[in-house]
């Protein structure tokens, strides 16, 4: 099970620095004993085995509810701080979360949202590292009460994580703990970490790579992770790798064009950073090698992944960047990748198809959703939406994505979503979001819509309207008004 990857680094490295926020910190020993104490309590309210949800944000105390779930039996439900809160509700409901373990700054929003989802049946606020953990009832009585916990093996289901979906009807990934640790250890023979490194999380851990390559791999090794407790500035991120001497961490290509706008700057502050990883969205093959340039002293790991695939498929190791440019890489040990035709069928080497990936690492499926899982897994084989090539030498380049998803930020952005919110609003009443490439933030997000007769909407008041629906990387950075959008013979939007 997951929680075993903690008990296991308890034991080996004790009184070891795990988890540093600010000026808190937990000892590997502290982290194992702090996450124990707290899954008695979810048992003894009769919770063990039971989903439950985690609102905490990066924190110490995001990863003790991380493993208390999973130490009493449960299925671990991460949820982003960002959600809105008339989206919290509907996400909790669809989860069938019966309990959620939040800080004390997020009480005021979830009592309102568990009053609203009868099913929630208890908070459990945990402050100061975990050291405090106060049980309250929220009033909910639809939940029905888990007698003892149930065996789970490592085949069942550990954890829903968040992928693109639209506001009705949202998609959690099913992934079980060998889905995660196959891509733990696959991936970690190309990562060459040491118990030595001390690794920096910066970007959600509510991500899958951030749960899996990131968080669950440096513990498994030992590392002490430093999180980052603010709102991205870069200055302050430099700060954080010099004066912690990080060794390793994660990013967006976001984040490596403002290092490289200030290279000079950067490279005097993080002279400690040994290696480098980011994926999440392309990056053109001359900014790729302005960065290996700029940054000589880094090694920069370059990956390809995907939720349903635990994530990571492919990495682009540092001593094929001159030769392999703009490749993805190679696959990862027990992950196999082709490239296939519409039919399913494998093209030829340097011929361009759909990405299918197969292996250990891919997802049991959709959350309550068997025909979407239906969709996309054929004979073992995951249809990843994104059409790319392999060279004769088994490196993966990716040409475009077959499906409408945006990556704006590093984030996947549903366009369907974002059209749905935009509707909401009375004064329109036709939406088509897209994505336009950007070299600085992957893609824009941009809207075209249809204002109703009569009405006299303006960007300005748009963007405010989507505020309090959206996460703020999903409203558009335009919004652009039309006479009409382009519909077929279905009346369904031409998307280009």
């Amino acid at each position: 099970m997951l929680h075993e990857i903690i008990i296991r680094a308890a034991a080996r490295y004790a009184p070891r620095t795990a988890l540093r926020r600010g000026q808190e910190e937990v000892t590997y020993a502290q982290l194992d004993s702090l996450s124990s104490e707290l899954a008695e309590k979810i048992r003894a309210c009769g919770l063990g085995g039971a989903p439950g949800g985690i609102f905490a944000g990066n924190s110490i105390e995001y990863v003790v509810a991380y493993f208390a779930i999973s130490k009493a039996g449960g299925l671990i439900v991460s949820t982003p701080v960002s959600l809105p809160p008339g989206r919290l509700t509907g996400e909790m409901e669809f989860c069938d979360v019966e309990y959620l373990i939040t800080t004390p700054d997020h009480v005021g929003l979830l009592q309102g949202v568990a009053q609203d989802c009868p099913r929630v049946r208890y908070l459990i606020i945990v402050s100061a590292c975990g050291r405090q953990v106060t049980m309250e009832s929220s009033g909910g009585n639809g939940a029905v009460t888990v007698n003892g916990t149930p065996a789970r093996s490592v085949d069942d289901p550990a954890i829903l994580i968040t992928t693109s979906g639209t506001a009705s009807h949202p998609k959690r990934v099913m992934l079980s703990t060998r889905n995660m640790t196959s891509n733990i250890a696959s991936f970690q023979e190309v990562a060459r970490l040491d118990d030595d490194d001390v690794g920096a999380i910066v970007l959600p851990m509510t991500a899958v790579g951030t749960n899996t390559t990131e968080l669950l791999a440096y513990l498994t090794l030992g590392m002490t992770v430093i999180i980052y407790p603010r709102v991205f500035v870069l200055g302050d991120f430099c700060r954080l790798l010099e004066e912690q001497r990080v060794t390793v961490v994660n990013v967006t290509p976001l984040i490596l064009n403002l290092m490289l706008d200030r290279s000079d700057e950067v490279r005097e502050r993080i002279s400690t950073v040994k290696k480098i990883f980011f994926a999440s969205a392309p990056i053109a093959p001359a900014q790729f090698r302005q960065l290996v340039d700029a940054f000589p002293s880094v090694q920069f790991y370059y990956g390809y992944g995907l939720t349903e695939a635990s994530p990571r498929c492919s990495t682009l190791l540092p001593e094929f960047h001159r030769t392999k440019m703009g490749s993805s890489g190679t696959a990862l040990r027990d992950v196999d990748v082709l490239i296939v035709d519409e039919d399913g069928h494998s093209v030829p080497v340097g011929q361009r198809g759909e990405v299918v990936v197969r292996g250990p690492n891919v997802m049991l499926g959709y959350y309550k959703s068997p025909d979407q899982t239906a969709s996309v897994m054929r004979d073992g084989w995951l249809r990843t939406g994104d059409y790319g090539l392999l060279d004769e030498d088994g490196f993966l380049f990716i040409r475009g994505r077959k499906k409408n998803i945006i990556i704006t930020r590093g984030i996947s952005v549903s366009p369907e979503e974002v059209e749905q919110e935009i509707l909401g609003c009375p004064d329109i009443s036709e939406a088509y979001v897209t994505g336009v490439s950007d070299e600085r933030l992957g893609e824009l997000i941009v809207a075209y819509v249809v204002a109703r007769e009569d009405a006299q909407p303006n960007q300005g008041r748009l963007k405010e309207f989507l505020r309090d629906r959206l996460d703020p990387v999903k409203i558009p950075s335009r919004i652009e008004f039309v006479s009409r959008l382009q519909r077929n013979h279905n009346q369904k939007l031409v998307r280009g």
